[in-house]
């Protein structure tokens, strides 16, 4: 069964990793998964958005640790997409989990990196605690120090890694972090690595997918695939016209 995952919201019809995105996902009920990105201001508050800096998606510029979340909020993160969007700002993880909370699971991706944003993984799982949605939410990162230490803090909210490549001992690094899922480039997943993920139980999902003839080959080979795409439409398209279980 195809398992569809709108990365960053609905990304491609809308900017990313703004309440429009996000609006835009609840609407397909055949969208499993929103994917979406943390980072923590400068007064400590998770906020929704991709890049370590605002240049390339809001009107600010420089690192977004460097801002407090009112600063962050005076930005317009969505005219650099179309000027119909310049009315969104960057949201708080806060805002996003009471507008998905029973309507859809919500994959976070923390933004760990080096020594930046010491204290994130608390601060996020204290979010879920309080929203009591720790079974809607998948806490992720490429920094696999800071899946342990979620896993750590509350082990009953599942975590998983995410790789550019296929790397070496990788169900020793799941048991080691305590992860339950891989995220993985497409171009580097096989049916050998497939089949040792089932074997092991681990949950296997490929980003990010956006062409059209890729995600079609991804769908006939792996139909049981976790795809994370910018535009579900296109996964939608290519389901619906064959055989393939949602």
């Amino acid at each position: 069964m195809i398992t569809i995952v709108a990365h960053r919201g609905c990304s491609g019809e809308a900017p990313e990793n703004t309440m429009a995105a996000f609006k835009l996902a609840l609407m397909e009920p055949d969208i499993a998964i929103i994917e979406l990105d943390v980072h923590l201001s400068k007064d400590g508050v998770p906020v929704v958005i991709h890049d370590h800096t605002l240049d390339r998606t809001t009107s600010g510029t420089g690192r977004v640790r460097d801002y407090t979340l009112e600063e962050l909020r005076d930005l317009d993160a969505g005219s650099w997409f179309s000027p119909e969007f310049s009315e969104e700002r960057i949201p708080t993880l806060e805002e996003v989990l009471q507008l998905v909370k029973g309507r859809c699971m919500l994959h976070v991706e923390l933004k760990k990196m080096g020594d930046v944003y010491e204290g994130i993984e608390e601060k996020v799982i204290k979010l879920i605690h309080r929203h009591e949605m720790k079974d809607e939410v998948v806490l992720s990162s490429f920094d696999h120090d800071s899946m342990k230490c979620a896993n750590e803090i509350d082990p009953s909210i599942p975590t998983g890694l995410i790789f550019l490549g296929n790397p070496t001992l990788l169900i020793e690094q799941l048991r080691y972090t305590g992860a339950t899922s891989v995220s993985m480039h497409y171009s580097f997943v096989t049916r050998e690595l497939v089949n040792e993920m089932e074997e092991h139980e681990i949950d296997l999902g490929v980003w990010t997918v956006d062409d059209s003839d890729t995600l079609a080959s991804i769908v006939e080979q792996y139909p049981d695939m976790r795809i994370t795409t910018n535009y579900p439409d296109r996964v939608l398209r290519i389901v619906r016209q064959g055989s393939v279980r949602f």
